[in-house]
């Protein structure tokens, strides 16, 4: 069975990290083994902390960002998928740019025994103009 992988993109402060805890918190409910990657760069590693209260399995891309580091992500992806995981859910980011270049197309060409699903984008209704 392949590992399901989603990305989830959107600026700082658009919902991404509340959405990954909703999002485990029910799959996990539903007999599902989540995982998430985590990419935070403030210095205590907020979101990774938070999240790893989830009941889902946390890795994270520390220091630079997934399409910078993208053997990074990869690695953290491979040892969720070690751990168990049959969905991947990953928070790049919000300065993360042309995710479909950077991370997606590369998932797609180099590990195709990962399900990738279509990228998500958060926005905060607030903040569109």
């Amino acid at each position: 069975m392949q590992t399901k992988l989603i990305l989830v993109g959107g600026f700082l402060g658009s919902g991404k990290t509340t959405l990954l805890w909703e999002a485990a918190r029910r799959l996990t409910g539903r007999g599902h083994s989540v995982g998430l990657v985590t990419n935070d760069q403030a210095p205590d590693l907020v979101d990774t902390a938070f999240l790893s209260r989830s009941g889902a399995g946390v890795q994270e891309v520390s220091g630079s960002c997934f399409c910078c580091n993208f053997g990074g992500f990869i690695n953290a992806v491979k040892s969720l998928i070690d751990q168990q995981a049959d969905i991947i859910i990953a928070e790049p980011v919000g300065s993360c740019t042309d995710l479909s270049a950077t991370i997606l197309q590369p998932v797609k060409d180099q590990h195709p025994a990962i399900d990738l699903a279509p990228l998500t984008v958060l926005a905060d209704p607030g903040r569109v103009r």
